[in-house]
């Protein structure tokens, strides 16, 4: 089974807790097929970014696979910088 998420505008100290809380409640449902549609993404910080990862190994480790998909220019530019857009699949 896999779930769309759709992740807030912004990624950062402020909501990543809340945002972090709804990717736990998904993981415990046993969802580890998970599409994060960042389409309405326009900010994401390093928290954020680890958050993401964090997922992104639970998923792997139980045999999912986390998707980002509608990143636009600004996300895209910080998962390259960052090195993200190498271990994240990203489309």
């Amino acid at each position: 089974m896999s779930e769309i998420y759709r992740t807030p505008e912004k990624i950062d100290i402020g909501t990543n807790t809340a945002f972090s809380e709804d990717l736990k409640e998904i993981a415990s449902r046993g969802i580890f097929d998970l599409v994060l549609d960042m389409e309405d993404t326009v900010y994401i910080s390093s928290v954020g970014l680890r958050t993401i990862l964090a997922m992104d190994k639970e998923c792997k480790k139980n045999g999912g696979k986390l998707v980002i998909k509608n990143a636009g220019e600004m996300v895209n530019k910080v998962m390259e910088i960052t090195g993200f857009s190498q271990i994240l699949t990203i489309v």
